[in-house]
């Protein structure tokens, strides 16, 4: 047999042509009148198996007969109810099976070789098909395996493509795989896989605050501010919580002036008032700026902890000028007043600035009676306060105010170093300008009772007088003692005496108050000892007492 192409030779059995590769039809082609005669032969032996077999079921009486014209895939059809594979052995003699086949019709006398039956049993097929297979060439198994794993190859990179484009446009599955990446501190990677996430749903909120965490997580606090910044929404519960992490960021970083700059941008009340903390507001103060008839009490006011610095000359203020502790009394002339505040963050507000003109009478400076100086001699410390006015006065330098010691009567010079300052207010409450006195009393070296002596001897005149329980000073309708201090001095009756007030302390406080009582002892004489008393003119006198005995 050759090969229908290249003519060559051909081994028998040989499915495919080794010099051209060219598939060899082992079936003949017949002519149409032989092959109706083998088809209604075949139909003939399949009625027959049909009636020998116990497993086909049998007909209606009626049914309709295969005709000769029918296809021969309705035998097969017929096949499928014949439960034993048929084999070449069920097939009749060649000689009966065409008698009614002219000799020059009959097929090649290969045309039923063995070889070429199909069995119609399912595992003799696959059988059949490897052996088939198996009995080509080298380079036709080679291609045809070839050709397979590229099939399977090319049908497992477009599963896993579609799989891959699936991933890529899925929300839920790119976001599981950021958390799962940050569950393992691989923050780089959980990014890019949250920013794929919310360029698919940008809507989750949270999702975007997971995504800032994540910057600032790899040391990128700028893109996490970033990201924050975009979620500012109008939504004051919403914003409340985007500006708290961004403030940490900031507030980590030191950056205190980025936080303020972002509140100045922002309208909404209530964050404000929740982060009042990070603002430093120009200080309010309480009255207008005009002219006043009266004198002003200014009181400057901020908006949060913090410290507000202040001049009244129009000078700038600053962290070394005045600092706002009670009202400033603005009383006759004209007051540039400014002010700054500075925030517990150290942020510094812009300068408020307020003028005034106040039309007010000023009380006249006053006149003390005893110039400064250095005196062996006490005198007696007076100044003349005008009427309607108020004086007031202190010893350790300051100014005086209205809380200070009010001047009533003549004062007795102080032991050793002393410093008055005297104030005058007038009904307006206007203040005078202070005056000023320095004073230093030497106790006379001639002197032979100490002031430790004398506070001691007008202690046990009090006691012998039945104010006292005992000489230390406790008494007997109240709870504390009285102590008797040496303070002062006094010239009367042509001798120098100790000036010694009376003191309540408290047992509890242990403060100690004047009662208001004075006592006096001679530096000359031990027996004179007596209450100090003031007359209607200022002039001091001694109520004599009985001597202390000896």
């Amino acid at each position: 047999m050759n090969c229908p192409k290249c003519n060559a030779e051909l081994k028998e059995g040989q499915l495919y042509c080794e010099i051209c590769g060219e598939e060899i039809k082992m079936v003949p082609e017949f002519e149409p009148e032989i092959e109706n005669s083998i088809e209604e032969t075949l139909l003939g032996l399949a009625d027959i198996i049909s009636e020998e077999s116990d497993d086909v079921a049998k007909p209606k009486s009626g049914a309709t007969k295969y005709t000769p014209k029918e296809s021969f895939s309705v035998f097969m059809k017929e096949e499928k109810k014949v439960k034993d594979t048929l084999l070449i052995e069920d097939f009749p003699d060649d000689e009966e099976l065409f008698d009614d086949i002219e000799e020059d019709e009959m097929p090649d006398e290969d045309f039923w070789d063995e070889e070429e039956i199909i069995y119609f049993s399912g595992d003799n097929n696959v059988t059949k098909a490897l052996k088939t297979f198996w009995s080509r060439s080298f380079l036709s198994k080679l291609i045809v395996l070839l050709s397979s794993v590229l099939m399977i190859v090319v049908l497992v990179m477009a599963i896993m493509a579609v799989t891959h484009t699936i991933q890529e446009n899925s929300y839920g599955y790119q976001v599981n795989q950021a958390l799962e990446a940050a569950e393992t501190e691989d923050y780089n990677t959980a990014i890019l896989h949250m920013e794929k996430a919310l360029t698919l749903d940008s809507s989750d909120i949270e999702m975007k605050y997971l995504l800032a965490g994540y910057y600032d997580k790899i040391g990128e606090p700028d893109n996490a501010v970033l990201v924050l910044k975009g979620l500012i929404c109008g939504d004051t519960e919403t914003d409340i919580n985007t500006y708290t992490k961004m403030f940490d960021i900031y507030s980590r970083q030191g950056n205190i002036v980025e936080i303020s700059r972002t509140l100045s941008e922002c309208e909404d009340t209530v964050i404000l008032e929740q982060f009042r903390q990070y603002v430093a507001n120009t200080p309010e103060f309480s009255e207008p700026a005009g002219s006043y008839d009266d004198v002003v009490h200014l009181k400057l006011t901020a908006n949060t902890t913090g410290t507000i610095y202040y001049t009244v000359n129009g000078g700038t203020p600053d962290t070394s000028s005045e600092i706002y502790t009670s009202p400033i009394f603005l009383e006759s002339g004209y007051y540039t007043v400014k002010a700054i505040f500075v925030n517990s963050y150290g942020l510094v507000s812009d300068v408020m600035s307020q003028q005034y003109e106040i039309n007010v009478t000023v009380p006249v400076k006053p006149v003390i009676s005893v110039a400064s100086g250095t005196y062996d001699i006490p005198q007696v410390i007076s100044v003349e306060v005008p009427e309607g006015c108020t004086t007031y006065y202190t010893t350790d330098g300051s100014i005086p105010t209205r809380d200070s010691i009010q001047y009533k009567e003549p004062i007795c010079m102080p032991l050793g170093d002393s410093k008055f300052t005297f104030v005058t207010y007038s009904a307006e409450n206007v203040a005078s300008e202070p005056s000023m006195a320095m004073y230093t009393f030497k106790i006379p070296a001639d002197a032979t009772v100490s002031a430790a002596d004398a506070a001691s001897m007008v202690t046990m005149h009090r006691f012998n007088m039945g104010g006292l329980m005992d000489t230390q000073g406790h008494l007997s309708t109240i709870s504390g003692k009285l102590l008797y201090m040496c303070e002062a001095a006094v010239t009367l009756e042509d001798d120098i005496y100790y000036v010694i007030y009376e003191y309540y302390e408290d047992p509890n406080s242990m403060l100690r108050t004047k009662t208001g009582l004075m006592f006096c002892s001679a530096m000359h004489d031990n027996t004179k000892v007596g209450v100090l008393e003031i007359d209607a003119e200022g002039n001091y006198y001694r109520v004599l007492a009985e001597p202390i005995p000896q």
